[in-house]
């Protein structure tokens, strides 16, 4: 039984065993099911619907997003999909080191769409454009403490208008609800595993309080928020883009 007083180092068979690519991609679909079943878009969708109703988003271009280790771009996709339906314009660029993902979530993107994938170390990542905001979803929770920090202090300097972490909760109702489900609806053995230890190795508010400090981020610079179901949410809002 996991301590949830403090996170779980147990690695994720994801991220260091391979599979062939076909299996690989229908994991991240299960992955994607699962997102859109606990409603893990929402925050997301909110701290930009924050950004267009507090007049943030830049009028005479389109905002630039990089979405950080952006798996199977579900979530370039599905902020893609609000921003045509609510009138304004985004650019995604989705980074992420493993170079299945671009290809997956590119063969999962309509034409025409504009998402560009790229392979690369997030911290290698250099952009010759602005980048309005950083997003990341279900990333942070793979990264121990002194990555993680390094992480908030590239976004601070990355993101021009603002960032969002989009991540779990730390809590023993998800890890053993996680457990159950995946096991009953016989999800890949990936999903079983990678799903309870991802929960055992996310937050609660105090270890993020602490990130941010150590990251060098003033109290109340960033907005911690918690989500139902689960969720543990990170958002900074500096201000327009100059």
């Amino acid at each position: 039984m996991p301590d949830f007083s403090k996170r779980d180092t147990t690695p994720e068979l994801m991220d260091h065993e391979e599979v062939p690519y076909e299996e690989h991609r229908a994991v991240l679909r299960q992955l994607t099911r699962a997102n859109e079943l606990s409603f893990a878009y929402r925050p997301t969708l909110a701290f930009f619907r924050r950004i267009k109703r507090d007049g943030l988003w830049p009028k005479d271009r389109p905002l630039v997003v990089v979405d950080a280790a952006s798996g199977y771009g579900d979530m370039s996709r599905k902020v893609d999909r609000w921003a045509q339906e609510n009138g304004v314009e985004a650019r995604f660029i989705g980074v992420d080191m493993n170079p299945r993902a671009a290809r997956s979530a590119a063969e999962a993107t309509p034409p025409g769409r504009p998402i560009t994938w790229l392979t690369a170390n997030l911290f290698d990542f250099r952009a010759d454009f602005d980048v309005d905001i950083v997003m990341s979803s279900l990333f942070t929770h793979h990264l121990p403490g002194p990555e993680l920090v390094r992480f908030i202090r590239w976004m601070e300097d990355t993101a021009r208008i603002g960032w969002i972490i989009n991540d779990l909760e730390r809590h023993p109702l998800p890890y053993y609800f996680l457990k159950a489900a995946f096991f009953a609806t016989r999800q890949h053995r990936f999903m079983r595993h990678d799903g309870p230890v991802s929960v055992a190795s996310a937050f609660k508010r105090e270890d993020w309080q602490r990130l941010l400090a150590e990251a060098g981020l003033a109290p109340g610079a960033a907005s911690i928020e918690a989500w139902t179901p689960f969720r543990l949410c990170v958002t900074r809002v500096k201000g327009a883009a100059a």
